[in-house]
């Protein structure tokens, strides 16, 4: 009886660990991705293909993101490029993202 709860509990411990380092992974490459996009974004001087670009990668953002994190998203695209109120969600953002990644 005590090895099949040890089994139990090994699984189920393993599982988690799975899950994590899943989630983490997936975040990780969603917010690298969003963080070069915002790059590339002003390297092209707001072209539509960069808007794209960075349409997609919130997309994955937000699919994988914390709470805190998906709502500083929608703050973040309700703001005017290049204005202070997107130059502070961004780094609002940012700081949310470092904490998901810890």
């Amino acid at each position: 009886m005590g090895s099949v709860v040890t089994a139990f509990v090994q699984n189920w411990l393993s599982l988690r660990t799975q899950t994590k380092i899943r989630v983490f992974q997936e975040r990780k490459e969603a917010y690298i991705g969003l963080l070069e996009a915002w790059l590339k974004q002003e390297n092209s001087k707001y072209c539509e293909a960069s808007f794209f670009d960075v349409g997609h990668w919130v997309l994955r953002a937000e699919l994988v993101a914390s709470p805190s994190v998906f709502s500083l998203l929608k703050k973040w695209q309700e703001t005017d490029p290049g204005s202070p109120d997107r130059i502070q969600a961004t780094n609002d953002l940012k700081t949310a993202m470092r904490h998901d990644l810890r």
